[in-house]
C-alpha cells in the first residue's frame, strides 16, 4: 500500500499530493492518505467521488484518512489536463542564477527564493532538473534551507545539477551538500533540449 502524509500541509498541498500519488500508481494498487486538515480531508473525499473511486474513511483522535483502489480506468468527466494523468506538461527545467529571486531588497529574496524552492515540491509536474551557476550554487550549500529542500526534489527524481566553474570561482565545492558538479556544455545541452526554461 502506497501512504500518502499530508499532515502538517494546509489545502491545497494534500490535493496535489494525492493526484501525484494516483498518477504514479498503477491499476490496482492501493493507497492510503493521512491529514491532519478537515477541509482538506472534505476535499480530498469530493475530489475521490469525482473520480468515482470509492473509498474507506477512517477517523482517529488526531488524524484522518483514507484508503481506496486505484481503478482500471478513471471517471471519463474527468479533467485530464487538470488531473494530469494522460495529458502531462512538456518537460521543464528550472535555472537558478542566484541565492536570491528577483531585484530588490536582498533579504526578501533570500525569503523569496526559499519560498519557491518549498512549493515547488507540491507542483503536479516536477522540472526534470534544476541548474545552479553562478550565485545560485550558494543555494545547495551545507546549513542552507534551500539544500534541504533541494534535497527532497532530489529525492523525488529531480536532477540538480552544479556549475563547476562557479563552485570553483566561489570557492565552495567542498561545502556542496546536494546535486552533480557538472560543466557548461552539459548544462547547455540539457537546456537546449528542455521543453521551457524557468527563471525565478
Amino acid at each position: 500500500m502506497i501512504t500518502v502524509d499530508t499532515c502538517g500541509k494546509d489545502s491545497p498541498a494534500p490535493l496535489i499530493m494525492i493526484k501525484r500519488a494516483i498518477k504514479r500508481a498503477s491499476a490496482g494498487e492501493h493507497i492510503e492518505v493521512i491529514t491532519d486538515d478537515l477541509t482538506a480531508f472534505k476535499d480530498l473525499k469530493d475530489y475521490l467521488s469525482e473520480l468515482s473511486i470509492g473509498f474507506r474513511e477512517i477517523y482517529d483522535v488526531e488524524k484522518q484518512s483514507l484508503q481506496f483502489t486505484v481503478p482500471e480506468k478513471l471517471n471519463d468527466n474527468l479533467d485530464t489536463e487538470d488531473f494530469c494523468f494522460t495529458a502531462p506538461v512538456k518537460d521543464y527545467v528550472v535555472v537558478i542564477r542566484s541565492d536570491k529571486m528577483g531585484v530588490g531588497d536582498d533579504d526578501l529574496g533570500v525569503i523569496l527564493l526559499l519560498d519557491f524552492m518549498n512549493h515547488l515540491i507540491e507542483t503536479d509536474e516536477l522540472p526534470s532538473a534544476i541548474i545552479l551557476y553562478n550565485g545560485g550554487v550558494k543555494t545547495a550549500l551545507k546549513g542552507t534551507d534551500t539544500a534541504k529542500s533541494m534535497q527532497k526534489l532530489e529525492d523525488e527524481g529531480v536532477t540538480i545539477l552544479t556549475c563547476r566553474t562557479s563552485l570553483d570561482f566561489y570557492g565552495v565545492k567542498d561545502k556542496l551538500a546536494v546535486g552533480i558538479v557538472s560543466d557548461m556544455y552539459k548544462i547547455a545541452e540539457l537546456v537546449s533540449k528542455a521543453g521551457h526554461v524557468v527563471y525565478p
